[in-house]
């Protein structure tokens, strides 16, 4: 008679219970973080650089130090249909930017972390690469 009024009970908690055992789901294979990426989320944060290498896909920036060592730090950023490349607030083409430009570019980070660029702009001319804002003298 125990055992008939424990059924119910058991009955009741089993299906509470089965989504818990292994975590079935539906997707296989590893999770994929490129499901997450899309739009530009979060703030965009701005970087100091000269062109390492500019492909139609990427854009690889040795980044300013602000060390007096002198180390360079290289990263990658991703390039879209989004990303816009100007040189003196005018719109040019990434191929008019060659490997030693010194840029600026605004970049923010995609859904699977990685840094997309959104605005890369190249040094206006006067300006010698390495010190963005400096004026160049006569």
């Amino acid at each position: 008679m125990r055992h008939i009024a424990i059924l119910p009970v058991l009955l009741a908690l089993l299906p509470a219970l089965l989504p818990a055992q292994g975590g079935y789901s539906r997707r296989r294979g590893p999770a994929s973080a490129t499901a997450n990426s899309g739009p530009y989320s979060g703030p965009a944060v701005t970087f100091n650089g000269t062109v390492k290498a500019l492909t139609k896909k990427e854009l690889i920036v040795d980044l300013d130090s602000a060390e007096p060592s002198g180390e360079r730090q290289s990263l990658t950023f991703r390039l879209s249909k989004k990303t816009r490349f100007l040189k003196d607030d005018r719109e040019i083409k990434p191929s008019d930017i060659e490997v030693g430009t010194h840029i600026t570019l605004d970049a923010t980070r995609d859904g699977d972390l990685k840094l997309s660029a959104l605005n890369v702009m190249a040094a206006p001319l006067g300006t010698p690469a390495g010190k963005p804002g400096a004026k160049a003298e006569k």
